[in-house]
């Protein structure tokens, strides 16, 4: 079914392009090629071709439809990985893509990619009657989903709704729901002073912070919710009462209002912190970065995905996410969308692997969603 020299020799080609968040411009020049040699009716980069000062907008390709009264579809992925990811060798070993050890690989996300593309030709090869098919690659995505909450809204009007090939897991794995995630910055204020001739004098606000962490929930709250205390800054001389620390939290969910509980148990945890701090203040910035996003198991895409599973002979399986991806922003921008595995696994690591099996496989199952809908 799927062509497998061509997948790889896709994959091989994206993953040696350079493409961190905000420098994604050789991956997005590459797929505009790609998109036409197609047969894209419609190919769009967003925002003037950056977003937050990146070099690169988004990448929109609208296929129109050639057969009636099927539904209209997204296929979506993302364009840039985690650093390091500056000159990726891929290596294939026993089946197995790995980087030669001094980078990540980069299928996060450039498999999803690569099965897109894949799927793609296999439809054209084998001229499959569809509905309106929307490709969109994100920027941005590793960098706190930036492509995806910034794209315009008209850009992806009338899909009925999507699949976003970024998850871990075989082809057939599908996740259903992902957490909305708030983070917190707490900046407190003390006093400096010289720490060996007065310190008496200083209101430290290293104490301050540590106060309000030893206050905090963290780790794992529940199955639905998780909060992190990522990054302290503070201090700048072992000789100096410090002034000022920040203080980096985040928090997720998959149930809103446990989330909104735990935010406010962690604002009350830092200001009960700092009572003891006669003089010390605190700011805080509260920053909801994405919605939750959850689709039904019977859902018409669902349905579909279970159908396109069956015509391939994959094991469908279903899931919740504790991460966020670019369907959390879909979901609340304009189109329902799931998670969709591609086979990635140690990602964000410089172990990062990737079976062929599991890029062959997702090539065939972009091909079955579209393949599924006449059948």
């Amino acid at each position: 079914m799927v062509n497998e020299e061509r997948i790889r020799q896709t994959f091989e080609e994206l993953v040696r392009m350079y493409a961190p968040s905000k420098g994604e411009r050789a991956v997005c020049d590459y797929l505009k090629k790609r998109m036409r040699a197609l047969g894209a009716d419609e190919i769009i980069e967003d925002n003037g071709g950056s977003i937050n000062g990146g070099n690169s907008g988004n990448l929109i390709a609208k296929f129109a439809a050639n057969a009636e009264n099927l539904p209209s579809i997204a296929l979506t992925g993302h364009m840039d990985c985690v650093e390091c990811c500056e000159h990726i060798e891929p290596v294939r070993r026993d089946g197995v893509y790995y980087s030669n050890g001094n980078t990540v690989l980069g299928s996060d996300d450039k498999s999803g990619v690569a099965a897109i593309l894949e799927g793609l030709e296999l439809i054209k090869e084998k001229n499959i009657p569809h509905g309106k098919i929307t490709v969109i690659f994100t920027v941005q995505e590793e960098s706190g989903l930036g492509g995806s909450k910034n794209i315009g809204t008209k850009y992806i009007e009338g899909i009925d709704f999507g699949y976003t090939l970024d998850g871990d897991g075989h082809a057939g794995n599908v996740y259903i729901e992902g957490p909305a995630q708030y983070t917190l910055t707490f900046t407190l204020h003390g006093k400096a002073s010289h720490a060996g001739m007065a310190p008496e004098k200083g209101i430290n606000a290293i104490s301050m912070a540590a106060s309000g962490i030893a206050q905090c929930p963290t780790g794992r709250i529940d199955e639905e919710t998780t909060c992190n205390i990522g990054v302290i800054e503070g201090g700048i001389a072992t000789n100096i009462v410090p002034e000022t620390c920040v203080v980096h939290v985040e928090a997720r969910s998959r149930n809103d209002e446990k989330l909104e509980q735990i935010v406010k148990e962690i604002i009350h945890a830092f200001e009960n912190g700092i009572k003891s701090f006669d003089g010390g203040t605190m700011d805080v910035v509260k920053t909801k970065e994405y919605e939750a996003f959850r689709v039904k198991e019977n859902a018409p895409m669902m349905t579909l995905f279970r159908k396109a599973c069956d015509n391939a002979g994959f094991e469908m399986k279903t899931a919740v996410s504790g991460g966020g991806s670019d369907a959390n922003w879909f979901g609340a921008k304009g189109f329902p969308s799931v998670l969709v595995g591609v086979g990635m696994a140690d990602f964000h690591t410089n172990r990062e692997n990737l079976a062929e099996k599991d890029l062959y496989e997702a090539g065939e199952l972009v091909y079955r969603l579209i393949e599924a809908e006449t059948k």
